[in-house]
């Protein structure tokens, strides 16, 4: 049935029928009813039938009377059997739908877009939490034609009315499924979003779909979002973007451009801690001039940057900086960002990778700072590191050199599991 016809099938008829019985006065048996007498009453005419006059009149317009009233409870009673059996139909679909997750291994479930519409109309009104992760689910092993794309429409369309934590759940659904059909919506959302927390989401689930054709985009969102955490999200989105990037000095050229036409100072300072995701000439040059600025938070944002540098060129720079810097405050922010640096899993040479991390421990000057290299190098079992800790066993501070005593045997411990032949080899 095609919309907007109507059912009248034997169901409907049915309800009219009894409808016009009960209408009617009952019958005396073997009592024929007949007509009261004709008086000479006007000709009466009812819209649809033909003109009457005399006694004929009345009968007829009581006739078409009960006609239109019985026609109306026949469309009536339509609609609400096309409406009852449209809902339970729809009620079976979705419960169909949801049985398929209860097995927690279930994934790529052949799903229509009349389905997944379904699911994402009853996820945004259902009340119970419960059943809202159900679909969810649901949504997240949907597999089939452009369904990335409507779930992600539906989730950054502000006309689909819903709290902010069910739009938000769409995003991690959009996120889940990483794909990058989804990818205008979510944009577009985060661009124009009334509220932060679901801009924010549409951004997170963008963060590893992102390619250099949206980078105009989120650099517009760091620029015009008065929003601090919004323009941190877009931030992030730019530095995966870049990591993943084989085109990072042209990225490098776009943040330089507005980086130098920034109009505010909050996102000046976001531009420039970007310039280390792309590494270069073009940020360094940036950077160094920066770290000469004499306003400090220039200054930090220009230590961020080096302290997410693409590559391990720049860490002298850090350290030289950091050695030389009277300021007691942004000292302790170069040394953090140095230790950031190192935490940073990528694949370095041993060797290198040795020097940067004594280099960095005979800078450590606070307990903290301290206690920072120990945990740091308690994850790392080359002979170098043992060396380095042992180093805290004889500080001043109980508290380092405790640390340092307690990370020693984490450290004995793990290399033992991890090299067991390690005594025999040392033997031979």
């Amino acid at each position: 049935m095609s919309p907007g016809q109507v059912n009248l099938s034997s169901t409907p008829a049915q309800v009219a029928q009894t409808s016009a019985a009960a209408g009617a006065a009952p019958a005396t048996p073997g009592h024929v009813p007949t007509a009261a007498p004709a008086t000479d009453a006007p000709s009466t005419f009812i819209s649809g039938s033909t003109e009457t006059s005399g006694s004929g009149g009345g009968r007829n317009a009581a006739k078409i009377t009960i006609a239109a009233v019985l026609i109306g409870a026949i469309v009536i009673a339509g609609i609400f059997v096309l409406a009852k059996s449209m809902t339970n139909k729809r009620t079976k679909t979705l419960n169909s739908l949801l049985a398929q997750v209860a097995d927690k291994g279930a994934t790529q479930l052949a799903t229509t877009q009349e389905e997944v519409e379904i699911l994402l109309g009853e996820a945004k009104s259902l009340k119970n939490r419960g059943d809202r992760e159900a679909i969810y689910q649901r949504l997240l092993v949907a597999e089939g034609s452009n369904l990335d794309e409507i779930i992600a429409q539906f989730a950054a369309n502000e006309e689909n009315r819903m709290t902010p934590d069910i739009r938000v759940k769409f995003f991690q659904v959009v996120q889940g499924r990483n794909s990058p059909e989804a990818l205008p919506a979510l944009i577009d959302h985060a661009r124009n979003a009334i509220l932060p927390e679901t801009a924010s989401a549409a951004l997170n689930a963008a963060r590893k779909l992102a390619t250099e054709k949206d980078l105009t985009d989120l650099l517009g969102i760091i620029q015009f979002n008065e929003n601090s955490q919004i323009q941190q999200d877009a931030k992030r989105v730019i530095m995966s973007l870049a990591e993943r990037s084989t085109e990072r000095s042209e990225i490098a050229t776009a943040i330089k451009s507005a980086y130098e036409s920034a109009t505010n100072d909050k996102s000046t300072v976001v531009f420039l801690e970007l310039l280390g995701s792309t590494g270069g000439d073009t940020a360094a040059g940036i950077v160094e001039t920066a770290l000469g600025s004499e306003d400090k938070k220039i200054r930090i944002a220009a230590l961020a940057a080096l302290g997410s540098w693409a590559d391990d060129t720049q860490f002298d720079t850090l350290l030289d900086y950091m050695t030389s810097e009277e300021d007691d405050t942004i000292r302790r922010q170069a040394y953090a960002q140095a230790f950031q640096f190192l935490q940073k899993d990528r694949d370095r040479d041993d060797l290198a990778l040795e020097d940067m991390w004594k280099a960095l421990a005979q800078e450590a000057a606070t307990e903290s700072e301290k206690i920072q290299i120990v945990n740091g190098l308690a994850k790392i079992v080359e002979d170098w590191a043992f060396a380095v800790v042992e180093f805290f066993l004889e500080d001043e501070n109980d508290k380092v050199s405790f640390r340092a005593e307690k990370a020693l045997d984490f450290m004995e411990t793990k290399r033992n599991r991890l090299k067991p032949d390690r005594g025999d080899d040392e033997e031979e």
